[in-house]
């Protein structure tokens, strides 16, 4: 079969094919694989995303050498995945120097919150302090560790797509698009020191806890962001989450 017969093929596949779509329990933390989706099947999921991103990572690989580099990259996205499973968010996508959690059933936007908020202080706190002993290069050349989250909430698709032993699951929706717009999001001035960024969907169906700190709004907005030619509310926070 020539590469025309088998581009003909997978259109046939996945155009004329209809997809069988079921929905996913509410209640339920879990996140399907894309193992567990069929070529031709999709799972509709009320969920909330994270996309946790490393800021001037292409400094970084001009500043220092590549094992330098990877060590800051390994440390960054593994301390940022053991966060996001600590609380049961699933991970089903690395972007170079970003990672993208889900998070599904009750509470979800207040895990994905805390996520964030915990991986901001585990990178000041905690990484960068350890990467300045063990990677001096990084010092030397004046480069520090910070990171920016974006948070969003709704209802996607998740799909499988491409080959047996080459295929990724795909979450179609506004939810994940937005949220990887809010964690790229590169202002200078007064936005640089905004880490955490949520949509309004989000905001909203946080709890108390997570929005107040001694009382205090730990949120700024509404803001608006552009997106598709539509304009998307979103909130923008400072503050950090200890661990203890």
């Amino acid at each position: 079969m020539g590469l025309l017969d088998d581009v003909n093929a997978q259109l046939d596949k996945t155009i004329k094919q209809p997809m069988s779509i079921t929905r996913k329990q509410g209640s339920s933390t879990s996140v399907p694989e894309a193992v567990d989706l069929g070529y031709s099947e999709g799972k509709i999921v009320s969920a909330t995303y994270l996309y946790t991103d490393m800021l001037n990572s292409s400094g970084l690989a001009a500043a220092v050498d590549s094992e330098a580099a990877a060590q800051t990259f390994r440390a960054f996205l593994n301390v940022s995945t053991k966060i996001i499973r600590y609380l049961d968010g699933h991970i089903r996508s690395f972007d170079g120097d970003r990672v993208m959690g889900i998070f599904t059933g009750m509470d979800k936007e207040d895990r994905a919150v805390k996520s964030a908020m915990h991986i901001k202080w585990a990178v000041d706190s905690i990484v960068t302090p350890a990467l300045h002993r063990e990677v001096p290069a990084l010092q030397n050349v004046g480069w520090t560790l910070e990171q920016a989250s974006g948070i969003a909430t709704g209802e996607t698709l998740l799909a499988r797509a491409g080959f047996r032993g080459n295929d990724d699951m795909i979450s179609i929706g506004a939810a994940p698009n937005l949220a990887a717009k809010l964690s790229d999001v590169r202002n200078d001035g007064v936005e640089a020191k905004y880490m955490t960024r949520i949509g309004a969907g989000t905001y909203k169906n946080l709890s108390e806890s997570h929005k107040l700190s001694k009382g205090v709004n730990m949120w700024e907005g509404e803001y608006s962001l552009g997106m598709g030619g539509k304009n998307f509310p979103y909130y923008r926070s400072n503050y950090h989450w200890t661990f203890v």
